[in-house]
């Protein structure tokens, strides 16, 4: 029996493709995006229920593994690598024993104060149903609607914060 034989069959593959405009500069998104922490559940955590470890930080590449909380068999551990290509992109994948994803993450610049985040995921469910394509895409919406409302906030405050030079 070959190696191939062996490998499970995916239930089912999923590509999805979101645009999403940021009223930031670019490289203030693309450092707020690419600076991993063990905290950053603390955005999407009524959203997504999960434990954050950053395993190894490089200049080029991140490692994180996530925890979801379950009971027993339904715990599930994924283990995610980032390869950062600063200044404009990165990339993701993702491996569980429940569903591999990869993902691209492109910014451009569309003027200097609005950056559009391209993002491609192909996701590959090993086991079990997945979830209804409508509301996995209306799920990552969410999840980067929020992600983006943060950025421009801190965007926002960061350049309210800055001495103004008064005019007479």
């Amino acid at each position: 029996m070959s190696v191939k034989a062996l490998r499970p069959r995916p239930v089912s593959v999923l590509t999805l493709r979101f645009k999403k405009p940021i009223r930031a500069p670019l490289g203030f998104v693309y450092r707020w995006c690419t600076d991993y922490r063990d905290d950053d559940n603390r955005f999407t955590e009524s959203i997504y229920h999960y434990r954050v470890k950053i395993a190894l930080r490089e200049p080029s590449r991140v490692v994180r593994v996530i925890t979801v909380p379950g009971r027993d068999a339904n715990r599930c551990t994924d283990v995610e690598i980032i390869e950062l290509h600063p200044p404009d992109r990165w990339s993701l994948t993702k491996l569980s024993w429940t569903d591999d994803e990869s993902g691209s993450y492109r910014l451009t610049a569309k003027n200097p104060s609005l950056t559009l985040l391209a993002m491609r995921f192909r996701r590959t469910w090993k086991v079990g149903a997945p979830p209804d394509s409508d509301r996995y895409r209306a799920l990552f919406n969410r999840v980067w609607d929020r992600y983006v409302g943060v950025i421009e906030s801190e965007y926002a405050r960061r350049t309210d914060s800055r001495p103004r030079v008064r005019t007479a």
